[in-house]
């Protein structure tokens, strides 16, 4: 079991280790944000700790990261719009899962918001 106190949380408020997230409501917060206004992308973690790391991730149309890879297995679960993955057109409700190590890159086509869960260890 993780233990609540080395975790650490910047949405949702965690009562017995479990916290509760809106995605809506943390898509909608990120865009009243500078960084979305001044460019394409805006990322903040959500929860972290010594295992998982949960961020939001949002792209503007166009956004595009460069192929890289992930030290953890990763799963990438598109909330809204739709993405290139490798190659590959994922809209909303897609979960793909990226091993670790795995070359990868993203392409925005429409705005798009994805939830990024990273294995840690």
């Amino acid at each position: 079991m993780v233990d609540a106190t080395n975790s650490e949380w910047t949405a949702g408020h965690p009562v017995n280790g479990i916290a509760s997230l809106n995605i809506a409501d943390e898509i909608a917060r990120l865009k009243r944000g500078p960084q979305w206004v001044a460019g394409d992308r805006v990322a903040e973690s959500l929860a972290k700790n010594s295992e998982i790391s949960v961020t939001l991730l949002l792209l503007k149309q166009g956004a595009i990261l460069k192929e890289h890879r992930a030290r953890g297995t990763v799963a990438l679960t598109i909330m809204t719009g739709s993405i290139r993955l490798n190659g590959a057109t994922l809209g909303a409700g897609t979960v793909a899962v990226i091993d670790h190590e795995a070359p990868h890159a993203v392409e925005a086509l429409a705005e798009s918001a994805l939830v990024l869960t990273a294995v840690l260890k």
